[in-house]
């Protein structure tokens, strides 16, 4: 899994991105805590921007304070449900301190026949 400083140029967040076939990068402070995401999502937003740049950083345009998770006892089937909720393709788990602990990609879940539940307050019938 791949973290960047929040300093680093967009140019080269995107070049990493395509050489390891990433489509996010977990954005991180010195001290390992997460702050931000930065996802394809985020740098087609970018681009559609009049005053884009690929020598701003990363923390310019990077999701701050992504959707994590810090129950690390959740079931699978309900970090799905969550990840389905925000319509994400990554939910990060980290400790209580917002440091990375691991990421919950949603083709994982769903490759593992994980499956959400529909009976959800978003989902159920009325």
């Amino acid at each position: 899994l791949l973290m960047l400083s929040p300093k680093k140029k967009l140019k080269d967040a995107i070049l990493v991105m395509t050489e390891r076939r990433l489509g996010s990068i977990i954005i991180e402070q010195e001290n390992k805590k997460v702050i931000a995401l930065l996802s394809d999502g985020d740098l087609r937003r970018a681009l559609m921007n009049d005053n884009f740049s690929m020598d701003c950083k990363v923390e310019d345009i990077a999701t701050k304070n992504p959707k994590r998770l810090k129950n690390k006892e959740l079931l699978a089937s309900d970090a799905l449900q969550i990840i389905e909720d925000y319509k994400i393709q990554l939910l990060i788990v980290t400790d209580e301190n917002d440091k990375l602990v691991g990421v919950l990609h949603i083709h994982d879940l769903i490759e593992a026949g994980i499956k959400w539940k529909k009976e959800t307050k978003k989902f159920k019938k009325r």
